[in-house]
């Protein structure tokens, strides 16, 4: 198995090559053992890439060998090389594959090429799984006991055997667990050939600052369900942009506490067979008004733009979603199903200016269709302003979309795989892994 590519640089150069490599190229640079620090040079690595800089005098750039890195996102690094002056020159002999050839500061010849990851869908659940609770954004220790001891007991209650991470009641001054901390129990757990699944505790606050410092390698090698939302988003959408593995926006301790049956139902599907899931809108539906629980009538889905559409299911909390713009961890917009939810802190206005940062995305003209969650009561939000706001935009008139659908911060909620492929067809959303 190959452990490194080497290239040579000139004397003094480590200032450049950690402008390019990791400023351009967004690679991380590693620490050389002290053995080695003398001679000069840089180490830099990326999803199990591991590249070498060394000195060597005289110099003489690599013209014709030289390293393929994959890049999630090609034509984003294309227009960042491009704007600092380094050439870009695509390449269309291996197509589909897109590819194209750059040049480093010292003129060592670089190939990049867009990534191409399989997806991976998890082991499903079944009796005696087990399910460790981990806290990548906001603590555990936030979590009321009574809640905690609810879900669990729901958990159980489905043959499931449950254990906490080690650093979940951890808090630090921002809520969380300190980043270190929160990166060791996802490590643990994803490497830990007996737990079968991960279960986001809750949302809240900074799973975004998990995000430079996982192992996506560790994480392909070891697939496993991961499940949570809002916050979550960030580090579902970045593992499954990463590593592949298609993660899930399903209910955490609060929603699986609450005991739902068409909640508990979808989580089922989803998790415990292979089963596309059909949504169906629920009765009724439940939001908290003024400190007090609400329940009311489900007027079902409402289209905003007829018509059918097929692909990629991506999204999550939209607010946490566009945390990732100009990342290494955005997701590939083309083709996709977009399911996109907020919670009460937004207003119509500040979504509007959510969703109009998304759509300025790249691929953003090509999203095949998109599927709103239903917004919680102090939003304010009315149909009239999500029509309105659909309209905005050309290419969404030609393509599904339906707001008021069972997912978000309010409940019920269905579970839906970050990853997985969703389809709509007359008004109707099937989704699948």
């Amino acid at each position: 198995m190959l452990d490194h590519v080497q290239l040579a640089a000139p004397t003094g150069s480590e200032s450049q090559a950690r402008s390019f490599y990791t400023g351009l190229l967004h690679m991380k640079e590693v620490e050389k053992p002290s053995g080695v620090q003398a001679s000069g040079g840089v180490w830099f690595e990326d999803h199990g890439a591991a590249l070498h800089l060394g000195i060597e005098e005289p110099f003489q750039p690599a013209q014709k060998a030289h390293p393929g890195l994959t890049f999630s996102h090609l034509d984003d690094v294309a227009a960042r090389l491009g704007a600092a002056g380094y050439p870009v020159q695509f390449d269309d002999r291996l197509a589909p594959r897109r590819r194209f050839f750059t040049a480093d500061p010292f003129g060592n010849r670089i190939e990049c090429i867009e990534q191409q990851l399989t997806p991976i869908v998890p082991k499903r659940l079944s009796d005696g799984s087990h399910v460790r609770l981990l806290a990548p954004a906001s603590s555990l220790a936030t979590v009321d006991v009574k809640t905690i001891d609810r879900a669990v007991t729901v958990l159980e209650s489905l043959g499931l055997r449950v254990s906490i991470s080690q650093h979940a009641r951890a808090v630090n001054p921002f809520g969380s667990s300190d980043p270190a901390c929160r990166i060791d129990d996802l490590h643990t757990a994803f490497s830990d050939p007996s737990i079968d699944a991960i279960l986001c505790v809750r949302g809240g606050f900074s799973s975004n600052e998990l995000l430079d410092g996982l192992d996506y390698a560790l994480i392909r090698q070891n697939p496993k369900i991961l499940c949570g939302f809002s916050d979550i988003t960030a580090l579902s959408q970045a593992i499954f942009t990463k590593s592949g593995l298609v993660t899930y926006s399903g209910p955490m301790l609060r929603g699986l506490a609450a005991r739902d049956a068409y909640t508990l139902q979808a989580f089922k599907q989803m998790l415990f067979t292979d089963d596309p899931l059909t949504i169906q809108s629920s009765s009724n539906w439940h939001d908290t008004q003024d400190g007090k629980s609400v329940t009311l009538p489900n007027p079902g889905q409402v289209i905003l733009s007829a018509g059918s559409g097929q692909g990629r299911l991506l999204g999550g909390n939209l607010c946490t979603l566009n945390l990732l713009q100009g990342t290494a961890y955005f997701p590939d917009l083309r083709d996709s199903i977009l399911f996109l939810e907020d919670d009460y802190e937004v207003h119509p206005a500040t979504f509007a200016r959510d969703f109009a940062s998304l759509m300025a995305q790249p691929g953003a003209d090509s999203i095949r269709g998109i599927v709103f969650g239903r917004f919680q009561l102090a939003t304010q939000m009315t149909e009239e302003q999500l029509r309105y706001l659909v309209q905005l935009y050309p290419s969404l008139m030609s393509i599904p979309v339906i707001a008021g659908a069972d997912f978000g911060h309010t409940m019920p909620l269905f579970t839906f795989p970050i990853g997985g492929q969703a389809k709509i067809e007359d008004g109707i959303i099937s989704i699948s892994h």
